[in-house]
């Protein structure tokens, strides 16, 4: 291999992984966004079990919430500024993906403003769902409930409710028992402890 070919393959090698990292800070940040939302007030970095951020910067930050425009804030107590957006942060290396890994579970078990607790999907093994006199869509959930009943609900894959045609179409949560439901082969694939009553 020629040398200008070996460094064109390494640049779009490099490109195509700064690419994937881009889209991963993007869904984590859409993540933490959502769970900001759920809990909708501000949350002290003394409410996590341990702070995520690197060691330079982890004493100065205070809190974490969202604006008006739904971007992440962190509260800080740097000299030169008491609010810093979360992007910024990331770009500085104040906080490296695992961190933000980190934070969204840490997040994760915060009770929300109203005492809202996040879902969570409890995994469970070898349970499907039924049909009633071979009828594909008149499901039979373990609980028992059938759609003349509570019927089942479009979810993503934490058992939340979403609107029909999402990424998630294939879930499906039982609304008597909170069973998520993949509709591809009718397995269950866990229970949502604590799931949402609205759409998002």
């Amino acid at each position: 291999m020629k040398f200008n070919d070996w460094v064109m393959k390494r640049i779009k090698g490099i490109n195509v992984l700064k690419a994937g990292l881009l889209d991963f800070a993007e869904e984590i940040i859409y993540s933490l966004t959502c769970e900001l939302q759920r809990i909708s007030r501000t949350v002290g970095i003394t409410e996590l079990k341990f702070n995520p951020f690197t060691d330079g910067v982890s004493s100065y930050i205070d809190a974490i919430r969202m604006d008006e425009n739904a971007e992440i804030i962190l509260e800080t107590s740097f000299a030169d500024t008491s609010e810093k957006l979360l992007r910024s942060c990331i770009s500085d290396q104040e906080i490296d993906f695992f961190g933000l890994l980190d934070l969204l579970e840490l997040l994760k078990a915060v009770t929300g403003k109203n005492g809202a607790l996040p879902s969570i999907l409890k995994p469970v093994a070898g349970e499907y769902i039924t049909n009633e006199d071979q009828d594909r869509d008149a499901w039979i959930c373990v609980c028992g409930n059938m759609p003349c009943y509570g019927g089942f609900y479009s979810c993503d894959e934490d058992g939340d409710l979403i609107e029909p045609g999402d990424e998630w179409e294939y879930l499906y949560r039982c609304e008597t028992c909170g069973r998520v439901i993949d509709d591809r082969d009718h397995k269950v694939i866990g229970i949502n402890l604590n799931p949402n009553n609205e759409e998002a």
